[in-house]
């Protein structure tokens, strides 16, 4: 299976990983109220919605068909994973391949948390 790589973080998922990018945050509210960095942070770990950038060889081997592929739309399990900042200075998350619990629609509207 040959994907294009876009993946300029410098991470290169290995075992049963997949390297995610999150959504991130907005950090003012609808009504226009500053949230604080560390709410903030703390709610961006339990994000969800997130773009696949790249899947491990060994992810999905025991399946046969991958959850999901390279540039997908996914919906994964709260605080799932670890945060690592990427050389491109982006927050990406490294998820457990069973931690993908949906893939979304390209043009499914995302909602606002607050």
């Amino acid at each position: 299976m040959t994907q294009e790589k876009n993946n300029f973080s410098g991470i290169t998922p290995v075992g049963l990983t997949v390297l995610v990018l999150p959504d991130q945050l907005e950090e003012m509210t609808v009504s226009g109220i500053v949230i604080p960095n560390e709410v903030n942070d703390r709610h961006q770990l339990k994000q969800t919605d997130g773009v696949v950038i790249e899947i491990s060889s060994y992810a999905y081997n025991d399946e046969p068909n991958p959850r999901c592929k390279i540039g997908d739309r996914i919906i994964m399990a709260a605080y799932a994973g670890m945060v690592r900042t990427g050389m491109d200075g982006l927050e990406y998350r490294l998820i457990k391949d069973n931690d993908v619990v949906a893939v979304l629609d390209h043009d499914y509207k995302k909602k606002k948390v607050y």
